[in-house]
């Protein structure tokens, strides 16, 4: 994904409706209702009702449903990613404070009303293995493929003796922490996650210096 889309996609955020082209207009009220709802609930005669544009130009810019929502993934996973990348080069931080600084910007989506949980997970249980959608569950791996690769490349300088095992424990307090935001509304699980993954961290680099 070069950085002029992950660019448009940002634009999606802070733009009011009215202000953008047919086709970004489709994906913000896309967005916004798959991710507050979920795909299958959400039909495209909605889309297109709340987004403003005629059918035909629907089918222009997005030929089916699926095209739809794998962009929709695509444009979430560039934010996230986004995120994240800005939380963890600040050159200030130590090796073990970049991994960290992930719990520390995920405080923020948790505190707000309009979080939802991690559109991936759901995507996963919408669209599992035998759902006919390539380009969707595609979108859905390289998500994970992505988040493994950079929690990868932050444990690494670390020289644990089993980073592959760090790799794994710091991704499930990441996504603990996402599932349980959701389910409880509490903000605090990231502060608790990042705990967790400070003394991970802490006696696996013992364990390496023994």
């Amino acid at each position: 994904m070069d950085m002029a889309e992950v660019t448009g996609f940002a634009d999606l955020e802070t733009q009011p409706l009215a202000a953008l082209a047919p086709r970004e207009r489709i994906l913000k009220t896309a967005s916004d209702l798959f991710y507050r709802f979920s795909v299958h609930s959400v039909g495209i005669d909605r889309i297109i009702a709340e987004s403003g544009v005629a059918k035909m130009t629907f089918y222009k810019h997005f030929p089916s449903k699926a095209d739809l929502v794998a962009t929709y993934l695509r444009h979430k996973s560039a934010l996230w990613f986004q995120m994240l990348e800005t939380a963890t080069e600040d050159p200030g931080l130590s090796p073990s404070e970049r991994i960290l600084a992930i719990f520390d910007a995920l405080d923020g989506p948790f505190r707000s009303p309009a979080f939802r949980g991690c559109p991936f997970v759901k995507g996963m249980a919408e669209f599992g293995p035998d759902a006919d959608v390539p380009d969707v569950q595609a979108t859905i791996t390289a998500y994970f493929k992505g988040l493994h690769d950079l929690v990868a490349a932050l444990v690494e300088p670390l020289g644990l003796n089993r980073p592959e095992r760090t790799v794994m424990q710091i991704l499930s307090l990441i996504q603990g922490a996402i599932v349980m935001a959701q389910s409880t509304r509490d903000p605090l699980v990231a502060e608790a996650n990042r705990d967790a993954a400070r003394l991970l961290i802490e006696n696996a680099a013992a364990s390496a210096g023994a």
